[in-house]
């Protein structure tokens, strides 16, 4: 995810007239048993993943958490997942978290960490291999505005690019996929609004809470509005602006 300031830069460009097209993606539990599809998290244990795995943990019964630390737990601690250590850099690593379970579907939450090296670009080839070899239906991946080969700020440039090719990395897979991208995600414990929701307009840069980006994200799972589409996460109360 890209920090506040890339867009403090971006919000300077507003123009005052926005129109964009979207589609909503209700926020409910299904209410009935646990649905019984494999789900992996890659990310899991970050600021975004954790949220998204709470969400998944109403509703489905089998949810892996695939992280690069075995103990850094305290965001799903009481949680009934199950947890896996390695690292996306490492084809070794990702062919081994393929080679005994066949996942229905796949998530990637991951985000650069300090100096860590970028896991964007690598990490999600890697991913993509693998989840194609391994039958994967839906490939959740949560990107960012901004994110290809010729970003404008020069602050968040290897990031965005690193992203960027993430994205057609996934794009160009054969598998059925969805990016939601992201503007400026509210990092605090803001809670949910329930008035997010997702549009086809990729250029806004709109605010959203991590609570609601893991509501959008889940509700998105094996949808048909959803597949081999690239989204816009964005709530309308917390404010946005155009690119």
């Amino acid at each position: 995810m890209i920090h506040s300031g890339f867009f403090i830069w971006l919000g300077n460009k507003v123009k005052h007239s926005l129109k964009f097209s979207f589609i909503f993606i209700l926020f409910f539990s299904n209410g009935f048993a646990k649905s019984n599809e494999k789900i992996l998290v890659i990310g899991g244990t970050g600021r975004v993943g954790s949220e998204i795995v709470k969400v998944l943990h109403d509703d489905y019964r089998d949810i892996t958490v695939l992280s690069r630390s075995d103990s850094n737990h305290k965001r799903l601690k009481g949680l009934n997942i199950k947890y896996l250590k390695g690292n996306v850099l490492l084809e070794e690593d990702i062919k081994q978290v393929f080679a005994d379970v066949s996942y229905d579907v796949v998530i990637n939450a991951i985000a650069k960490v300090g100096e860590s090296q970028n896991p964007h670009a690598i990490g999600q080839r890697n991913l993509s291999k693998w989840s194609k070899i391994n039958g994967v239906q839906h490939f959740i991946l949560i990107g960012s505005v901004g994110a290809g080969p010729d970003p404008e700020h020069s602050m968040w440039k290897d990031i965005l690019i690193a992203k960027g090719e993430a994205e057609h990395s996934l794009i160009n897979s054969g598998l059925n996929y969805t990016i939601i991208k992201t503007g400026i995600i509210v990092y605090d414990d803001t809670p949910a609004t329930n008035k997010a929701f997702l549009s086809d307009n990729i250029d806004v840069v709109g605010k959203v809470t991590r609570k609601d980006l893991a509501l959008l994200t889940v509700n998105c799972i094996l949808k048909d509005s959803c597949t081999n589409r690239i989204l816009n996460a964005m709530d309308g109360s917390l404010g946005m602006t155009s690119n």
